[in-house]
């Protein structure tokens, strides 16, 4: 891709406009504006809430029918698709493979900036043919500008392999150059430093993937009386959260708590299941 063409692209871009001289201004100041922006940033998800719910459906169907989520992206959008995915089997049970995470440059992206990464299609089109993608499958991408060329060839090539897509992104969609079954255009407007969306942009893509993959583990049966039953207590802190929920739940003791989950084998779901039909 040309030079002269991606500056065509992001000269469009609302998230890489200047709205305000850092440099001149106090750290207080700068303080106000950071959370006023993050905070306005964030109200308008209230603008594509049908979008967010039917992502949230999707994501809800694709592992009750035996497919995969896949999240994709680049830079920090793909260290957040990371991040989403490994939270999904300590928080919901759900299996390492189930819900999975992918960052332009592969793991070492996490860490270390890869930037000239994002910009080949090549790989996007080829991580979606290694993970065998199909029709069963919800594959989301994520890019703040919405034309990260990464996303954009592996989004197209999930499509073409009958694949449900999505694409969140924090620019408006009629300057989004990706496609996707279904758009969350979230337009955060100017970032506080021109076009760096580790700031707002990675705020609200944050939060949309919370709310997707919250409202998706309601759907699928993984939160029982407001309480993450499919947690996997994989350390004291978790095993003291597994405790302190079924005391709270069932007004146990700390001790007839532990037993129980010690005959479930630290089954979270299986304690509650037993001790309502006790």
């Amino acid at each position: 891709m040309s030079l002269r063409r991606v500056l065509d692209e992001i000269r469009k871009l609302s998230t890489e406009r200047k709205e305000y001289d850092l440099s001149s201004l106090s750290p207080d100041e700068i303080f106000t504006l950071s959370v006023e922006e993050n905070v306005n940033a964030l109200l308008k998800l209230n603008d594509v809430k049908d979008e967010v719910l039917q992502l949230a459906r999707w994501w809800a169907d694709a592992l009750r029918e035996g497919g995969r989520v896949i999240l994709i992206g680049a830079g920090t959008s793909g260290r957040l698709a990371v991040m989403e995915a490994a939270e999904m089997y300590p928080t919901f049970g759900i299996a390492r493979d189930r819900v999975v995470g992918v960052i332009a440059g592969g793991k070492g992206s996490v860490f270390a900036s890869r930037e000239g990464a994002e910009d080949l299609e090549s790989e996007g089109k080829r991580v979606i043919s290694r993970l065998k993608v199909g029709p069963e499958d919800l594959v989301i991408g994520l890019s703040a500008s919405g034309r990260t060329p990464y996303v954009r060839a592996a989004l197209k090539r999930a499509m073409e392999r009958g694949s449900r897509t999505a694409l969140i992104t924090t620019n408006p969609c009629d300057v989004v150059s990706i496609d996707a079954n279904l758009k969350v255009c979230v337009p955060v407007g100017p970032e506080l430093l021109p076009g760096s969306t580790r700031m707002k942009s990675a705020t609200v893509q944050k939060v949309v993937l919370n709310t997707v993959s919250l409202i998706g583990a309601v759907l699928l049966g993984k939160v029982e009386r407001g309480r993450m039953v499919d947690m996997v207590p994989t350390s004291e802190k978790l095993r003291a959260r597994a405790v302190k929920t079924l005391m709270e739940e069932f007004n146990l003791t700390e001790e007839e708590a532990t037993a129980v989950l010690e005959e479930t084998r630290w089954n979270l779901k299986e304690a509650f299941r037993k001790l309502l039909k006790s």
